[in-house]
């Protein structure tokens, strides 16, 4: 007979359940499961004891816990076996007996005092489930450079303004939040232990920004010899490099000789292991700090330095590193005194351009624009107009092609790179800070600081005056005012790349020079028309520029508003004030007769050629010093390469001089006239004209005499100089009347009379 049971819906409380109202009792694992696999089958518990006389037996349950591990602990081993559901309704019992069956009971777990079931992976699963949804760890050392970056991001992205308006609020500010930054990264060092290129790369940029920020060079030393030993150990090449890179620059400030010294000896290292990519680097650092000292010593190592890189670079095929080594030994060659500095000069611009149309150097843009400078810059010194000329337009033509085109190629941040053609670095450039950077296809370029665009524009409105005013060009004056308009500009624009201040500060300092020296030609035209009041307006303010000791650190500046000042007074007539001021101890000539190719030295001729013009005059107090200083400035105006002081010179001496004889004197103006013509002075040709007229047609009835005065009279109307002109006029009419043209006299007298009402009162002894 077959008993079936339907257990209510609401299951009984845990641990209690009443016995069966008919069944006998059967022991545990009596029924035999049908179709089910030996291992499935439930093991028998022990026999629980006989409890008598009581309604229920209460069985303790293991914990909940312990089930749930059991039972996904043998999930893992065994397939799971579901026990089908009791039917909904209770069936009719069969009308035949049936044997007696085993009765089904309840599951009953009873615990027993076994060891504990040993935790598996699957167990752990919750835990770790747990754990993955909790806050991770903070790393701190991550968190500390984040803020690192972004505080010195924050103080960049204000250095441009910063330095450009120096308010000490902004000035804090930004030096505050880069404190802040520096004091992130040197926690890190100081607390953490890092992966060694890591703690490399943190060494490097933590230096490179106390090189930059501060002035701090014992513990940029201190923190870039701790990270070249860490980097020499854990052999990371390409960071060990660049920390000797930054530890020459670092020693330059404060022991030039030593950083030279370091330079040499890492440059023989690189060599031996064929490290190309580096030796162009560290060469070509060694040549911009020996171009830093004023010895030709140095100069000497610098040009050996651009010969061997010549040479690798030309066996390797880096065509753009050969161009701009080129380059940068023609412009050596200019700042070099010597007969032949200019052919050595153009001989290497030659070089340059022999390779100006690779695809490698098209690319130059800057670098073909500095070609293009060096090559006017030579005729400048040669002094010959129309090839000046020439090569000026040559040069606009390429800031227009070549720089300009390139204005959206990358963010201009005053560098330009080179490309490395052939001599790749690999894993050895890898991180550099700065000084390479990587091509899209792998290629390595090397770094070079030069101009921002704006201010390559400006220099090349400047070489576009200055050579301009050569031919007395009406156009000079206007690319002049064109170059200090884009000039004034860039003062009022904040630049789009982020800087540092020092660097920011440099270029504002680089950009009042070429403004001043604008303003200066500028002021210099004035004089050359007899523009007195707008000269001495211009005056005032260079000299307040040029009492910026930080902006005038050497002094040149100084000198040349010195010496426009006396040019003023000369040109005013006071004469007295004009003379003390030429021989101003600033003003003084050098005391070797050595040529020399400088600025200075030039200013200083021309302070002397000036007081000779004062004191030539025999009644003069000081006329007794007029020979020794002729006699000093002599050798220095005879071999001088600009043709303008030689001819000066000639006119001085036939004028002061007076005990040569009238054939020494013929051929001390003809001399004046074959140099003036030569280069197309005007001015000078006007006054050696006008001096031959005077002195040799003075009281002479002739054709020749009239034709002198005329051709004086002619050319300074072109120079456009008032007080020439009254001369010219004064000696025309003199003429004039001689020959009986009391008629064309007397209207060229009138001309001279209007224009001599508009001359300072010292000049005309009214």
């Amino acid at each position: 007979m077959d008993y079936r049971y339907q257990y209510s819906q609401q299951p009984p409380p845990v641990g209690q359940y009443p016995p069966p109202a008919s069944t006998p009792a059967y022991p545990p694992g009596a029924y035999a499961l049908p179709n089910m696999p030996p291992q499935m089958v439930p093991r028998p518990y022990p026999q629980p004891q006989q409890v008598q006389s009581h309604p229920m037996v209460v069985i303790p349950q293991r914990s909940s816990q312990f089930n749930q591990q059991y039972q996904q602990h043998n999930a893992n081993r065994h397939p799971q076996y579901i026990q089908p559901q009791a039917p909904a309704q209770r069936p009719q019992p069969p009308q035949k007996p049936q044997p007696p069956q085993t009765q089904i009971y309840p599951q009953v777990v009873i615990p027993k005092p076994s060891p504990p079931v040993p935790v598996t992976s699957s167990i752990a699963a919750p835990t770790t489930a747990t754990a993955a949804n909790a806050a991770p760890p903070v790393s701190y050392q991550l968190l500390l450079l984040s803020l690192a970056e972004e505080y010195i991001a924050a103080a960049h992205a204000m250095g441009s303004v910063a330095a450009l308006a120096q308010r000490q609020k902004d000035l804090g500010k930004y030096y505050k939040l880069m404190a802040t930054g520096l004091g992130c990264m040197e926690s890190v060092l100081k607390n953490w232990r890092l992966h060694p290129r890591m703690e490399a790369t943190l060494s490097l940029r933590y230096a490179s920004l106390l090189h930059d920020e501060t002035d701090n060079n014992t513990i940029i030393e201190t923190v870039l010899s701790k990270g070249i030993t860490l980097c020499q150990r854990s052999r990371l090449l390409d960071l060990k490099y660049s920390m000797q890179h930054l530890l020459a620059r670092v020693l330059f400030k404060t022991n030039p000789r030593a950083a030279l010294k370091t330079l040499d000896n890492v440059i023989p290292e690189a060599e031996a292991y064929q490290h190309v990519a580096w030796i162009y680097a560290f060469r070509f650092l060694r040549v911009s700090l020996s171009l830093q000292i004023p010895s030709h010593p140095e100069t000497s190592s610098a040009l050996q330095n651009l010969h061997s890189i010549s040479a690798l670079a030309e066996r390797q095929g880096d065509k753009a590193i050969y161009v701009t080594c080129a380059a940068l030994e023609a412009m050596v060659h200019l700042r070099t005194p010597g007969s032949d500095s200019i052919e050595q000069a153009q001989r290497a611009i030659a070089s340059a351009r022999s390779l100006q149309l690779e695809t490698s150097v098209k690319d130059l843009g800057q670098i073909v624009a500095l070609v293009d400078f060096l090559d006017l810059a030579c005729s400048l010194q040669h002094y010959i107009p129309d090839q000046a000329l020439a090569k000026m337009a040559t040069m606009q033509a390429i800031m227009d092609q070549a720089v300009l085109p390139n204005k959206d190629k990358d963010m201009d941040n005053g560098t330009f790179t080179v490309l490395l053609d052939q001599s790749s670095g690999g894993q050895l450039t890898a991180s550099t800070g700065g000084i390479f950077q990587k091509t899209a296809d792998g290629r390595d370029q090397l770094t070079f600081s030069w101009l921002h665009r704006r201010d390559l524009y400006s220099l090349a409105y400047y070489l576009s005056g200055v050579t301009s005013h050569l031919k007395n060009e009406v156009k000079a004056e206007n690319y002049l005012r064109e170059g200090l308009k884009l000039i004034r500009e860039s003062f009022d624009l904040r630049e789009s790349a982020p800087e540092s201040v020092t660097s920011a500060s440099n270029r504002m300092t680089w950009r009042t020079v070429i403004d001043w020296h604008m303003r200066l030609h500028l002021a210099f035209m004035c004089c050359s028309r007899a523009d007195w009041s707008s000269a001495e307006t211009a005056l005032e303010s260079l000299r307040q520029t040029a009492a910026n000791t930080s902006i005038d650190s050497s002094g040149t500046l100084m000198r040349f508003a010195t010496y426009l000042g006396g040019v003023i007074e000369q040109g005013k007539g006071l004469t007295a004030s004009a003379l003390s001021t030429y021989q101003s101890s600033m003003l003084s000539l050098p005391n070797s007769n050595v040529r020399t190719s400088d600025a200075r030295t030039d200013v200083s001729i021309l302070a002397a050629m000036n007081s000779l013009l004062v004191i030539r005059d025999v009644s003069h107090p000081q006329h007794h010093l007029a020979e020794s200083l002729l006699a000093g400035i002599e050798p220095l105006c005879l071999t001088h390469p600009n043709k303008n002081i030689v001819s000066a010179f000639h006119l001085i001496k036939a004028t002061t001089n007076s005990k040569d004889s009238i054939v020494k004197t013929k051929q001390c103006i003809q001399s004046a006239l074959q140099a003036a013509k030569s280069i197309s002075n005007q001015q000078l040709l006007c006054i050696s004209m006008n001096l031959m007229t005077a002195m040799f047609f003075t009281d002479i009835v002739g054709e020749q005499a009239e034709k002198s005065a005329k051709a004086g009279r002619l050319l300074a109307k072109r120079c456009k100089d008032d007080l020439w002109i009254c001369v010219a006029d004064g000696m025309l009419a003199d003429t004039l009347e001689k020959h009986g043209k009391m008629q064309e006299a007397q209207v060229v007298r009138q001309e001279m009379m209007e224009l001599k009402d508009k001359l300072p009162h010292n000049l005309t002894g009214a």
